[in-house]
């Protein structure tokens, strides 16, 4: 299950990036609303993004959302992170990357403790009570 989000995530950042260079392109204000119809770039980060969706919505279907989302968004956070740095020149500081690699830890940790749940303890029983 983890590769599948780790697929979702992946998706739905290409189309993030790709958003990201049609805003770019079109200007990136509503001063010129039809600029983002002729964009293709938008068009086809739109159509991956709606592709991210129906697959997540697949994985939601599934799947514990509460082990899910926490590894979708924390991996979302550290693609973008990265993308950004890679294609879009950002700049990176060092409490951006110490966090990023907390949350990367959080991921780990959450995921781990999704594959080995702790089993409920039974309630107490009441002494007496049918003896």
């Amino acid at each position: 299950m983890i590769l599948i989000i780790i697929a979702i995530t992946l998706l739905a950042n290409l189309a993030d990036l790709l958003l990201k260079l049609g805003a770019n392109e079109s200007g990136g204000s509503l001063s010129d609303p039809m600029a983002i119809f002729f964009t293709p770039w938008i068009w086809i980060g739109a159509l991956l993004g709606v592709a991210a969706m129906a697959a997540w919505v697949y994985v939601l279907g599934r799947h514990h959302i509460s082990h899910a989302y926490p590894v979708f968004v924390g991996m979302a956070f550290m693609n973008i992170t990265l993308i950004s740095w890679l294609y879009l020149d950002e700049e990176i500081g060092r409490q951006r990357l110490i966090g990023t690699l907390l949350i990367l830890t959080g991921i780990v940790i959450v995921h781990l403790q999704s594959r080995n749940p702790e089993k409920p303890t039974p309630p107490p029983t009441k002494a007496g009570a049918g003896d």
